[in-house]
């Protein structure tokens, strides 16, 4: 299990909202998919599931944990596991049940080989992702937490894919059907059978098949690179352009990894950032990601080109190696969280690297060349140039960092709304919504009790 490092907090807000019927304070900040508010897909859930008291659930997506809240209240004698792919989501979901008093639910980390805490699950309960295949991974790795007879119950929005993995539950299990629809989101359920048939062809796929990881092999630094990937990690199966560009310019010549330096790989993904600097000769390097199974690929690519000395820690941002003095940094960073455009993070990212360096370290980042990435980086270092180029994408380097400001530290925020933009009025507007969705109030389902 991997140490996650605590964000910081003059980014966290706290906010009440009602799910299940009953008020949840919320713990959340930016970093996580619908950060400041409760979806759709989890008020489907919260209001479609069906449990009995003592119930054990599983709930993959936790996100910020509202609607772990709201299971664990529906299971006052059982209990609820909680899971998601984002090591910001874990931290988050843990504060979350604390606030509002929960001791039958846990957060449980998502190693590659996540199994569930043992078999034996009533109800799996799935926000879906972004990614087919990955929902499919959640989708075989819940079927086989849960037992014969189990509930398999999945929400999300209709340009996410939630009608195909609807079908894709119901060819897992043998049985399904959808539940709801609501403001372009739907619900649905599948019903574990109590005789295994052979799985569809796509649940043996490698990556998506419990245990099993997508392999490839890259070419870069002198060396051939065996990697081991999942899907949900960026740009799982392929070296993307940018970051080819960014490998390019590492290798050189002249070759940009300092001799015995130290470098962190930031935003690692499955690692080949990081790997390529160990292998041009850094002597310290520290890869970090926010994304478990991106941690959890490049632990392992680490380990398999003999470079055991390398860290791949969870971290959001720099969190995991504050204390940590760097000579170069090297990144590709994101700019969406899951399928939405957020540049908060890599300006964050930009802003927040001069703290981490030694006074003449340097930072080389890639980034598509219509991103206005020049004037961020030109707030913390006296140099910003350009070092390679194509016509989608560019490495910038920056050097001579600026001198770090003091600053106070911030108190956490209490999450406020104004009328008719809180909680209440959206679920009002999505209630309006549901019965243009169905106006006949005729719905799908299946007998699951």
């Amino acid at each position: 299990m991997q140490e996650y490092a605590q964000a910081p907090r003059d980014r966290a807000v706290a906010f009440v909202a009602e799910l299940g019927n009953q008020p949840v304070r919320v713990m959340s900040q930016p970093g996580i998919p619908l950060w400041d508010g409760i979806s759709t897909a989890q008020r489907l859930l919260a209001e479609g599931v069906m449990l009995r008291p003592n119930h054990r659930v599983l709930h993959l997506g936790c996100g910020h944990g509202a609607l772990g809240v709201a299971l664990a209240r529906l299971v006052p004698a059982g209990s609820v596991d909680l899971v998601d792919a984002s090591a910001i989501a874990v931290a988050l979901a843990a504060e979350t049940l604390a606030a509002n008093e929960i001791t039958n639910a846990r957060v449980l980390p998502d190693p590659a080989d996540f199994g569930g805490a043992g078999d034996g699950y009533d109800a799996a309960v799935i926000v879906i992702p972004a990614g087919r295949k990955f929902a499919r991974r959640w989708l075989v790795q819940a079927y086989a937490a849960l037992r014969p007879g189990g509930h398999l119950y999945l929400a999300g929005p209709k340009d996410e894919g939630i009608e195909s993995l609807v079908r894709d539950a119901k060819e897992l299990c043998g049985q399904g059907a959808t539940l709801a629809f609501r403001d372009h989101n739907r619900a649905g359920i599948a019903v574990k059978g109590t005789t295994a048939g052979s799985p569809p062809a796509w649940a043996t796929e490698p990556g998506i098949a419990l245990g099993t990881w997508h392999d490839f092999t890259i070419d870069t630094a002198g060396r051939t690179f065996a990697i081991d990937s999942l899907p949900g990690v960026f740009s799982y199966d392929r070296v993307d352009d940018g970051t080819a560009l960014l490998l390019d310019a590492l290798a050189g010549p002249p070759s940009r990894i300092p001799a015995g330096g130290r470098v962190l790989d930031l935003g690692c993904g499955y690692g080949i950032l990081g790997l390529a600097a160990a292998a041009l000769g850094a002597g310290q390097v520290d890869l970090v990601d926010s994304s478990l199974p991106a941690v959890a690929s490049a632990a392992r690519n680490l380990a398999a080109a003999g470079f055991p000395d390398a860290r791949a820690l969870a971290s959001d941002a720099f969190g995991a190696v504050a204390a940590a003095r760097y000579d170069l940094i090297v990144t590709n960073p994101p700019f969406h969280v899951g399928k939405g455009v957020d540049f908060d993070s890599a300006r964050r990212f930009m802003r927040e690297s001069v703290a981490v360096l030694a006074p003449k370290g340097q930072l080389l980042l890639v980034a598509n060349t219509f991103l206005p990435y020049e004037p961020v980086l030109r707030e913390g270092y006296r140099l910003v140039e350009q070092i390679a180029a194509t016509s989608r994408f560019q490495v910038l380097r920056a050097a001579d960092p600026l001198p770090v400001k003091e600053a106070e530290p911030a108190t956490p925020a209490r999450r406020s709304f104004a009328p008719g933009t809180g909680p209440r009025a959206k679920r009002r507007r999505e209630d309006r919504a549901a019965a243009d969705d169905d106006p006949d109030g005729v719905l799908p389902r299946i007998n699951y009790r």
